[in-house]
């Protein structure tokens, strides 16, 4: 009887010890999730009070101009005033040059890119980046890789390299070279805006093939 009764005690603390055992990798994958979690929030304040500081400086910046503009035009002095705008007016329009020609270059790549069979999508964005970091304006401001060749060529060179044969679902051709492929529908090679009238501006504006940001009513 006393036997029984211990071995019923003996089974009762192993079944306690069994079931009071921890999960180990539950706790850990927990406390992973938590600090992960953790760095994710800190991260994004830490990028929120960048982006507000970033906002606040550049806020006091066209304040000042401003004021000192009107400083200025109260002293009577209207060129040095004039001259500020204009400053501001050239370095917008540096910027929007740099965006217009770099939307040239995007274009022109995805559109040779477009004939070709990727796998996926990511795929697809590698090759383009990959192209993209290769590429470079030569003396006449025409995109070329950097040893001198085309986009049409750096393209059908990279599809042809074995070393990129995992992006496609079909090893590209070792012909010529891929076939130029035209632009999509509703889309248009972007010229510079050096060449363009303000009618062809107003006109690329209102299509979206170029987007304008900041301030331009000064």
């Amino acid at each position: 009887m006393s036997e029984n009764i211990e071995n019923n005690t003996q089974v009762k603390e192993e079944t306690a010890k069994e079931v009071k055992q921890p999960d180990v990798k539950q706790m850990v994958d927990e406390e992973v999730s938590k600090a992960i979690k953790n760095i994710k929030v800190n991260l994004d304040n830490a990028y929120k009070e960048r982006d507000e500081a970033l906002s606040q400086v550049e806020k006091i910046k066209v304040e000042k101009r401003q004021a000192e503009i009107s400083t200025l035009e109260q002293q009577g002095k209207h060129s040095e005033a004039m001259q500020i705008k204009l400053n501001e007016v050239n370095k917008k329009l540096e910027a929007y040059e740099q965006k217009n020609t770099e939307l040239s270059r995007d274009n022109a790549v995805r559109t040779q890119l477009n004939a070709l069979n990727f796998k996926s999508e990511k795929a697809a964005n590698m090759a383009y980046n990959d192209i993209v970091k290769s590429l470079k304006k030569d003396a006449l401001g025409n995109w070329v890789h950097e040893n001198g060749t085309s986009i049409n060529e750096t393209v059908s060179n990279y599809a042809k390299d074995d070393n990129n044969a995992f992006l496609f679902s079909i090893k590209a051709n070792t012909g010529s070279g891929v076939s130029p492929a035209k632009p999509n529908a509703g889309t248009n090679p972007v010229t510079s805006i050096k060449d363009m009238s303000t009618q062809e501006m107003i006109n690329a504006v209102s299509k979206g093939q170029i987007k304008v940001d900041g301030d331009w009513s000064e």
